[in-house]
């Protein structure tokens, strides 16, 4: 056989295997059984709104969402208010201010930087978007962007109970121990431990403490959510914005999918 031969012969193997390893994994993602998850709206509806405020809240409470999530900071007058990011709340002037230094008087005399809209945003408090909630008759998903103490936390759960129901909300934070207070404090609180690190090793912890988990998409695994599925706790994945990604997690059996669109 010659050498062009042979080439020809390895070339058409390899694109045989290639061919075989697509169709496998397209009958796979087609025809495989997938999980049908509840969606959360990841600060609201943000691919249209500024997001954490309230017009993003309403908007994701006029659309088929289970939950609606949101992340809560502790201002410097004790007014607890929807935030992201570490590094501060963002102005239309190009100013930031520190949530943790700062008043809400202060936090709220300026429009934020809104790229979305041509409407004047505002930071919202924590219960304004507890409002928008329940009339929109979702789920609070609840991040807590501190290490908060027992005290605040009795402080959020009394807020909630002014302004919705313990029953309808979700706790979530990356702070575990502040997880583990919130249970002290009520042990009926549906909460999830959020993780972006592969091998986990707070996973055990969450297993023993029958705490649900929230992970990033990229290091979320089939093992993961039977683990945690046989302990009778439930899993979801953050944030999946393509539908050929919400269908891939669905095969792995997630129970809750966190997401800035939503086009099922």
């Amino acid at each position: 056989m010659t050498a062009l031969k042979k080439a020809i012969l390895i070339t058409l193997s390899v694109v045989a295997v290639l061919v075989l390893t697509f169709v496998v994994l397209v009958g796979i993602y087609f025809l495989a059984p997938k999980s049908d998850p509840l969606y959360v709206a990841h600060r609201g509806y943000r691919n249209a709104y500024v997001d954490n405020t309230e017009a993003s809240f309403r908007a994701a409470a006029e659309m088929d969402y289970y939950g609606i999530e949101t992340d809560i900071r502790k201002t410097a007058d004790g007014v607890y208010v929807c935030n992201h990011d570490d590094d501060g709340v963002k102005y239309a002037d190009g100013s930031i201010a520190d949530v943790k230094t700062s008043t809400y008087a202060a936090l709220s005399a300026k429009p934020l930087l809104n790229t979305k809209t041509n409407e004047d945003a505002y930071i919202c408090t924590f219960e304004s978007y507890l409002e928008v909630c329940k009339s929109g008759n979702k789920v609070a998903v609840i991040e807590l962007k501190e290490d908060f103490s027992a005290e605040d936390l009795t402080e959020i759960l009394h807020i909630v109970d002014e302004k919705y129901d313990r029953a309808k909300v979700s706790v979530i934070s990356f702070y575990f121990n502040a997880l583990l207070r919130v249970k002290q404090a009520d042990p009926t609180v549906c909460l999830q431990y959020l993780s972006e690190t592969k091998n986990d090793p707070t996973f055990d912890r969450c297993l023993e403490e029958k705490i649900s988990i929230s992970i990033r998409q990229s290091i979320l695994t089939k093992k993961i959510v039977k683990t945690f599925h046989k302990a009778g706790l439930t899993v979801n994945t953050w944030t999946v914005n393509k539908k050929f990604d919400r269908n891939f997690v669905r095969l792995k059996g997630v129970d809750y999918i966190t997401s800035d669109v939503f086009d099922k």
